[in-house]
């Protein structure tokens, strides 16, 4: 009889979790989800909750219900409650206002009346795809982001040094994706993936590092320079030149690329993150 590795266990647990997050509209049945797994149906749910500490229909609730937050500014409330893989939007808003509190239609009137207008340097880029390995962390990005980079670099700079691999050279780009509106998501489950890229295909993610893809296509781009702590502010001024430009968000997440190869080394005022958020082309 095989066993199964804790490793391989914690591969096939993030190979769900992105699944989710790629397909959150479709239907998620057991069957589909334990394939992709790898693991029985009967022992999915059990192998899930032991990892994530969640179970797998309260992570997909929370996963559309996240998602769906940023839409309703730009969408009906009967279109993203589709999108969101929910049957009727009653389900919808029930289930939306249970989790923040309001309807989303006063959710989205109070996104609309707080928003400023700020003037910002923005432009529209098109970022090609780039394949990337991950850790992931939940909490305050302020903590989670160190705790997920401080977990890759220690799997990064082994395979480096020790296995001779091509990681972590001048042209390996560093990027962080945030996929939770701080202002609308409780600090502890908010998700955040560290990202290195890497050519050097030998190189086999394990344990808690994954391969992913960083989908391409059109971004609206700002180069923001100093401290991470005033990264929050020019999203929301971002989002605010959006709102005002009709320039409608794509579904998927934003993310960030860090200029600066060891930011414990460079004075906040002198780091450099480049912001993108996907567009609708």
């Amino acid at each position: 009889m095989k066993k199964c590795t804790n490793e391989e266990y914690l591969q096939a647990v993030y190979r769900v979790i992105y699944f989710i997050e790629r397909h959150y509209g479709e239907e998620l049945g057991v069957e589909r989800l334990a394939k992709v797994s790898g693991f029985s149906k009967y022992h999915f749910h059990r192998i899930f909750l032991s990892i994530v500490g969640e179970n797998v229909s309260a992570f997909i609730r929370r996963i559309r219900l996240s998602a769906s937050s940023g839409k309703l500014t730009q969408h009906s409330v009967t279109e993203v409650a589709m999108k969101s893989g929910y049957e009727t939007p009653s389900s919808f808003a029930k289930a939306f206002k249970e989790n923040f509190g309001l309807s989303p239609s006063a959710y989205a009137k109070q996104k609309k009346m707080n928003k400023e207008s700020i003037m910002i340097d923005v432009k529209i880029v098109d970022f090609k795809t780039v394949e990337v390995l991950c850790v992931r962390r939940e909490g305050d990005y302020m903590v989670s982001a160190g705790q997920a980079f401080e977990v890759l670099m220690g799997f990064a700079y082994p395979q480096k040094i020790k296995f001779k691999k091509n990681l972590l050279g001048k042209e390996a780009r560093m990027f962080g994706i945030g996929y939770d509106d701080p202002n609308s998501v409780p600090a502890q489950k908010l998700r955040y993936d560290a990202c290195i890229t890497y050519d050097d295909k030998s190189v086999e993610p394990e344990g808690e590092v994954v391969a992913k893809k960083i989908e391409g296509g059109k971004y609206l781009y700002h180069l923001h320079v100093g401290a991470y702590e005033g990264l929050k502010e020019k999203y929301a001024s971002m989002i605010s030149y959006m709102i005002e430009n009709g320039i409608k968000m794509a579904d998927k997440p934003p993310f960030e690329e860090y200029f600066n190869k060891d930011p414990r080394r460079t004075k906040p005022e002198n780091l450099k993150t480049g912001i993108y958020i996907p567009i609708e082309e």
